[in-house]
């Protein structure tokens, strides 16, 4: 059983890495892109510090479109 479960992420990193040569430039990252992280970091901590779930701002995001 944990052989099986550590192939899964083997085979969603291969499809990840088919859909990033099919995508080319419109990929989009999940998470912070290569060379970007010093603009993430400044801001993120340019913004004062608060107590919410981490997805809040992508849903007050959604309720806005």
């Amino acid at each position: 059983m944990n052989r099986q479960l550590a192939h899964y992420p083997y085979h969603v990193g291969q499809m990840v890495y088919v859909g990033k040569m099919i995508c080319a430039e419109r990929w989009q990252s999940l998470s912070i892109p290569k060379g970007a992280s010093v603009s993430f970091n400044a801001e993120k901590f340019a913004t004062e510090k608060q107590r919410a779930h981490f997805t809040d701002e992508f849903l007050k995001k959604d309720k806005n479109k």
